[in-house]
């Protein structure tokens, strides 16, 4: 049980500097980092999305590196290209510098998800995979809670806030060297490739859902910021607040698991979507400041991480014979949505305006509303 608690400890830290601080800390730092190193709406999607396309290289590479390597080591390359990131983007002096340091910082999280669900299968119970899954892929929201209270209390900056998650990123090395399993050998990874997993109708619902729903999270993860001060003339200060709220919102998904077991996962995943688009909608209406984006960007948090947590546990108990090629196929996907989704959503922003692009990213979430993941994992001990 320790041994579980330890795991899942390691797992969340790890998920919380990937993802959080070398990949969601960007949408948040965004305004500043434009204010140093100037550049059009149209640039940051590009950017935004070197941090997607990395993202989906080395999910592609992650099982291959499971199979060869163990979990341990592609979990310690995750932890050192985070860092490795998060240093080139406090030193930048230029976009094509900042799209580098988000392109290698982006390696880090597409390599974390399923290295850790790999390690999750191997290490902890059946019947206890689906919370641990869960409770570590919230680590995300705790990531963001602490780049909001680093850009917030501590001077220098932006890029003092970088070198201090890429430390954060460091010390992730030394618990993943201990209670991250390290053995190759492993039945389900040996044998089972992407062509098998996503052989089966399932998954390839599964991805389609994925894919959608990643191209109508980039509204938020990687424009909500700069959103927030241009379309809502909001100072720096309430934006972070807001960013802090979303991210705070998002801890809510450690109940994911159990929410699975007691109201079943389609439930939960329509739950996901409509948190995801009301907040769109709402935005879209809005002019200025109002008291509705506090509960708005709650509820956009939650949605995704909760969403995530739910494809996790979806491709787990989809593809059976290898957590880490069906995590990777689903992430894959979602990834590969979000760099669609950055691209578009930027282009929409700068041709149109923001209400419109906000609108049509809403109706993709409500259009997932009606495509569920076939796999109840609620009625299968969990997963």
């Amino acid at each position: 049980m320790k041994r579980a608690f330890a795991l899942g400890l390691t797992g969340f830290s790890l998920i919380a500097v990937t993802y959080g601080m070398a990949r969601f800390s960007w949408g948040l730092m965004m305004p500043a980092i434009i204010r140093d190193i100037p550049f059009s709406p149209r640039v940051a999607g590009m950017i935004a999305a070197c941090s997607y396309v990395a993202y989906c290289l080395a999910m592609a590479a992650a099982s291959f590196c499971v199979r060869r390597f163990g979990p341990r080591l592609p979990a310690m390359i995750s932890a050192l290209s985070a860092a490795a990131g998060l240093f080139l983007l406090a030193s930048a002096s230029s976009s094509q510098m900042l799209a580098f340091g988000l392109f290698i910082g982006g390696l880090s999280s597409g390599l974390a998800s399923p290295v850790l669900a790999e390690a999750v299968t191997r290490s902890i119970p059946i019947e206890q995979q689906t919370v641990a899954n869960t409770v570590i892929n919230a680590g995300t929201s705790a990531g963001i809670i602490a780049s909001v209270i680093v850009l917030f209390l501590v001077p220098g900056g932006w890029r003092i806030a970088c070198i201090i998650f890429g430390v954060m990123a460091l010390l992730c090395l030394p618990p993943i060297m201990r209670f991250i399993p390290g053995e190759t050998g492993h039945s389900s990874v040996e044998t089972a490739g992407w062509h098998q997993i996503i052989s089966e109708g399932s998954m390839r619902r599964l991805i389609l859902i994925s894919f959608v729903s990643g191209t109508a999270s980039a509204a938020w993860w990687s424009f909500g910021p700069d959103i927030m001060h241009h379309q809502f003339a909001l100072k720096e200060a309430t934006t972070n607040l807001l960013w802090l709220i979303g991210g705070g919102a998002g801890i809510l998904a450690v109940l994911t698991g159990p929410a699975i077991n007691a109201i079943g996962m389609k439930h939960v995943y329509r739950l996901s979507q409509l948190f995801m688009a009301a907040p769109l909608l709402l935005f879209a209406l809005l002019h200025g400041f109002s008291w509705w984006l506090f509960p708005a960007v709650a509820l956009v948090g939650a949605g995704y991480v909760i969403l995530s947590g739910v494809l996790l546990v979806c491709a787990t108990s989809t593809a059976k014979i290898s957590s880490a090629s069906g995590v990777a196929a689903a992430f894959f996907a979602l990834a590969a949505g979000q760099i669609a989704g950055s691209v578009i959503f930027g282009q929409l922003y700068a041709r149109i305006d923001a209400p419109m692009a906000l609108s049509a990213f809403a109706a993709l979430s409500m259009m997932m509303l009606f495509l569920v993941p076939r796999q109840n994992v609620a009625t299968e001990g969990g997963q």
